[in-house]
């Protein structure tokens, strides 16, 4: 019984493991390294977020399907230009309008909705994002360090 118990344990704690990192790229061309820039709205409500820029191949945004970074999980991808960046956004909560009804009375709360509970995947440093890509109906892990931060952009109003 013993056996069975610890088999099971066993078991247990490796599906609780993190996804399988398949390749690493930490060396990029001069004058193309991979950074994060954060933004804020200047109108109250107007949100806030962080563009993630990545110098990839643009051809290989098609097979692209998720980028996870400090946390946070997107699949809103843009290319900046032919022969430049790849850039994912990150949505913030900082400076959004609360979705949801405060009141004493919990019945007039009713249709607020649940706050959003994503298991991230992966244990990650701040220079670090990982990117998930489909080929050949197979998926591999990209992690990419190196990524620098850069000074936070306060805007008029929310990027287009």
């Amino acid at each position: 019984m013993k056996i069975v118990s610890l088999f099971a344990l066993v078991i247990m704690a490796s599906s609780c493991s993190s996804q399988k990192i398949d390749n690493t790229l930490s060396s990029f061309e001069e004058g193309y390294q991979p950074y994060a820039q954060s933004w804020t709205g200047g109108i109250p409500g107007s949100g806030s977020g962080i563009n993630l820029f990545l110098p990839l191949d643009p051809t290989e945004m098609q097979q692209m399907e998720a980028i996870y970074f400090k946390g946070m999980i997107t699949q809103s991808f843009d290319i900046k230009d032919p022969n430049g960046y790849i850039i994912a956004r990150f949505k913030t909560d900082f400076n959004n309008k609360p979705d949801m009804n405060m009141n004493l009375d919990s019945k007039a709360e009713y249709g607020n909705k649940p706050p959003k509970n994503q298991k991230f995947p992966f244990e990650l440093e701040d220079s670090e994002a990982v990117v998930k890509f489909s080929r050949d109906s197979k998926t591999t892990y990209t992690l990419i360090t190196g990524i620098q931060m850069r000074p936070s952009m306060d805007l008029p109003s929310r990027p287009q």
